[in-house]
């Protein structure tokens, strides 16, 4: 998701630093996103990349995984909670006023609780920095850079038409990733926004805007 955030932003003239461990994207078309700047970083190393945030009007945080990994030290407490947790605190250090937060209206059927648990988590530790904050919940995001996505959602829509079925999946259906982009930069760059926005919330927010 943080691509297309990228991608509209720079589209719209909006100036975008990325902060990422692997940096650049390989294989992207330059024009569009002529303004964005790329730093390569590790986030739980603030020192590395602190500096990037001191002329930043909002940060949007697009940080998870939706596997843990411990082999590879990828748990969901480290990449969900604790990442948010040192990107909040670097932030308001930094006086950046505004911060999005892409956290989840609920995960699938077979992820572990503790997934929803350190979201949640990191919601309410976000909450209790003081910034200007808004929490996107979206359920599943597909897009055509994870073809796999593209299937998925077509088999949840058939489900979404099940009477006993679609109804409990409704709430959380799947959504664009383009439309989770577009709301999320419009809550960066819209003064006085705030709060949880639901899949609802965020499909009706896109169309108007």
């Amino acid at each position: 998701m943080g691509k297309q955030i990228c991608r509209l932003a720079s589209t719209a003239g909006i100036p975008v630093v990325s902060i990422s461990r692997t940096g650049k994207p390989k294989g992207i078309i330059e024009n569009d996103f002529r303004n964005v700047s790329w730093i390569e970083a590790d986030v739980f190393d603030p020192d590395t990349w602190a500096q990037h945030l001191l002329d930043c009007l909002a940060v949007i945080h697009c940080i998870g995984i939706l596997e843990e990994d411990p082999v590879k030290g990828l748990t969901y407490q480290k990449m969900i909670l604790e990442s948010a947790s040192i990107v909040g605190r670097t932030a308001r250090l930094c006086g950046v006023q505004k911060f999005v937060y892409i956290s989840a209206g609920a995960g699938a059927p077979e992820t572990p609780a503790s997934y929803m648990e350190n979201k949640i988590s990191a919601e309410h530790l976000l909450n209790s920095l003081g910034m200007e904050l808004t929490i996107l919940k979206p359920g599943m995001l597909y897009g055509d850079e994870r073809p796999e996505t593209i299937m998925e959602n077509a088999e949840i829509q058939k489900l979404l038409k099940n009477p006993q079925i679609g109804p409990r999946l409704m709430p959380n259906r799947p959504l664009p990733v383009n439309t989770a982009a577009r709301v999320a930069l419009h809550a960066a760059m819209t003064p006085g926004f705030s709060g949880k926005l639901s899949v609802d919330d965020m499909e009706k927010l896109a169309a108007a805007i």
